[in-house]
């Protein structure tokens, strides 16, 4: 679990743990001109839940396979023909918050959205 100190005190997100594989993720979407898309899903789940989230990738004989981790589950993403690939598409899908996400955190998505956060920063 990540805790960052700000005016309000300490506030708990959903943060992916900076490794190889996440680190390709973001030259991917720099080579395929998707940053603000991943950006965008990276922004609704660092707002929901709490916890690290471990990316794993590569390729097996078997195919390309994309893993995450959080806590003691974990959810897979597959059908991609690279790595990089998968995991962006996987980052995607998680940032609907949607079945993947809640299967991710074992229940609901709980926001970590307050009201002076959003004053403070879109407005200056």
């Amino acid at each position: 679990m990540n805790i960052s100190a700000n005016q309000n005190g300490p506030a708990f997100s959903a943060k992916f743990v900076n490794n190889k594989a996440f680190q390709e993720v973001i030259n991917y979407a720099k080579e395929s001109k998707q940053l603000l898309e991943l950006d965008t899903a990276l922004n609704r789940i660092n707002n929901a839940n709490q916890g690290d989230i471990l990316l794993i990738h590569g390729k097996t004989e078997g195919g390309v396979y994309s893993n995450f981790y959080m806590n003691k589950r974990a959810v897979q993403n597959l059908g991609a023909e690279s790595p990089e690939k998968a995991s962006f598409n996987g980052i995607l899908e998680l940032g609907e918050l949607g079945r993947k996400f809640r299967r991710l955190v074992g229940g609901d998505v709980k926001l970590n959205i307050r009201e002076q956060d959003l004053v403070k920063k879109y407005s200056v």
